[in-house]
């Protein structure tokens, strides 16, 4: 594990960024939780030396009750469907939604920026689903019935402000 270049290189990535992260015990994980405009993340970033690549994962804050899965499964997909980085996802068994974009390494080649572009991505789009994810667990049976998920998916309005300097978050 020692000589494998991937963790070590998260490591470095987030001392760089300067985010504080924890390691999780007997992996190759690194842990950080962040505020976005929205929300409050976690950020879970894991070395996969087998295969050179490292995956990085976003989970949201909201719990999906089993009523609203079919409703959030449909909307995460339709989303995916506009995504150049990543997906989302819904474990079912916990209700929790969220976002994994993950990359393939060349030898002896990775890029920090990519590994900080992977958490932003990750952050990202954790911070846009979010008010999408609060209006429809808060919608009534009625609003659902009459709902439009589609034209509800291009609502502008709820999308956090563009960060004025790249590498913001």
């Amino acid at each position: 594990m020692a000589s494998d270049p991937l963790f070590p290189t998260i490591q470095a990535t987030f001392q760089r960024m300067g985010w504080k992260a924890h390691e999780v015990a007997d992996r190759e994980v690194l842990e950080a939780d962040f505020e976005t405009h929205h929300t409050k993340v976690r950020v879970h970033a894991q070395a996969f030396p087998a295969i050179n690549a490292i995956s990085v994962s976003a989970t949201a804050s909201h719990k999906i009750p089993t009523a609203r899965t079919g409703l959030i499964a449909e909307m995460l997909m339709r989303t995916n469907h506009e995504l150049l980085i990543g997906a989302f996802e819904l474990d079912y068994e916990t209700g929790l939604v969220l976002f994994r974009a993950t990359n393939i390494f060349p030898p002896h080649r990775i890029d920090e920026r990519i590994i900080a572009s992977l958490v932003h991505s990750a952050l990202a789009e954790i911070d846009r689903i979010t008010p999408f994810l609060t209006l429809l667990l808060n919608m009534t049976v009625d609003e659902l019935a009459k709902l439009n998920l589609k034209l509800f998916l291009k609502r502008e309005d709820l999308l956090p402000p563009v960060p004025e300097h790249p590498g913001e978050v």
